[in-house]
């Protein structure tokens, strides 16, 4: 019994140390010059890693709008650095909810890109509502496969 007990302990430690947790900003201005953007706008990462979402001041969130069916919708406050764990694996894309409209939009790859497809259908129908930054969603998309 003690075995088996030690066994899953050293287990759980193996899996809670492979995790990772990566970072990204919500930034009005890029490191590129860009306007209202995620950095990094696209970002790969396993299943059980976590990301920190940093915003550079107090009109920045992450907030997602799509991503695989059996995934937990998340949300972080307005200027407040959180940190979400990703359990399921799939493409989400989110947004700082203030300026959605300009396309302060991310993308997400957690593991295999099961849900590609269906994220991009949603993307062509909602892609009309914002007014800038057109092409980059468009070329995050185009990374998921590369």
């Amino acid at each position: 019994m003690h075995k088996i007990f030690f066994c899953l302990i050293m287990i759980s430690g193996v899996f809670s140390a492979v995790a990772e947790e990566h970072t990204v900003n919500l930034v009005t201005t890029g490191s590129d010059g860009q306007m209202m953007v995620m950095e990094p706008g696209f970002i790969k990462i396993k299943v059980g890693d976590s990301i920190k979402f940093i915003p550079s001041d107090i009109t920045h969130n992450a907030s997602s709008f799509i991503g695989p069916q059996t995934s937990k919708a998340f949300s972080t406050g307005l200027g407040k650095i959180e940190s979400i764990k990703f359990e399921t694996e799939g493409v989400y894309l989110y947004k700082c909810d203030p300026h959605f409209m300009i396309r302060m939009i991310g993308l997400i790859k957690v593991g295999s890109p099961v849900n590609i497809d269906e994220v991009k259908n949603i993307w062509e129908s909602k892609k009309g509502t914002v007014i800038a930054n057109q092409e980059r969603i468009d070329d995050y998309l185009k990374m998921v496969i590369n």
